[in-house]
């Protein structure tokens, strides 16, 4: 009887065991409130992507506007004025899109921290993208004409558009 007794103890302190340690089911409201949560942090880090895909867009439209002005080889008086007009007009479009960019660090940190990375890994391919479009104005206002001032306005100027659309 004390054996039986023991082993009847024993198989409830185990089922208590298995029965507390076990798989809990969610609620569905649980559940629900998870998939609610997972779907807000994908829409803003699509939100994050999609803000820093226009900033890289506007910036290599204004490259291409840039190699527009530039392909002709016209005189430097004539270009850095076109090019400082250019460069004025995509200022605007950067500091709106800063603006939403640092809107998205207000609502949602991690989306933003993403969407820095996400800048981080495609800024290098557009820049020397860049490099590649202008190469030959390059070439042609600074070693034909040695017009430092047109090279700078070409290579490091429009760059600080990008950088004006991610500063924080």
């Amino acid at each position: 009887m004390k054996r039986t007794l023991l082993m009847l103890v024993f198989v409830c302190v185990m089922l208590m065991i298995f029965m507390a340690c076990g798989q809990k089911a969610e609620t569905p409201q649980a559940q629900a409130a998870a998939a609610k949560t997972e779907t807000q942090a994908t829409a803003a880090n699509n939100a994050g992507v999609k803000i820093i895909d226009e900033i890289l867009a506007a910036f290599d439209q204004c490259v291409a506007d840039a190699a527009a002005l530039a392909k002709d080889k016209p005189e430097a008086a004539v270009l850095l004025p076109q090019l400082e007009k250019l460069y004025a007009d995509y200022g605007v479009k950067m500091a709106a899109l800063n603006g939403r960019f640092l809107a998205l660090r207000d609502q949602d940190i991690f989306a933003f921290r993403r969407a820095n990375g996400y800048m981080t890994d495609n800024r290098p391919k557009h820049v020397f993208n860049k490099d590649t479009i202008l190469s030959s104005a390059y070439v042609y206002y600074n070693l034909e004409k040695g017009e430092r001032a047109v090279v700078d306005m070409l290579s490091s100027k429009i760059v600080r558009l990008l950088d004006d659309a991610v500063k924080q």
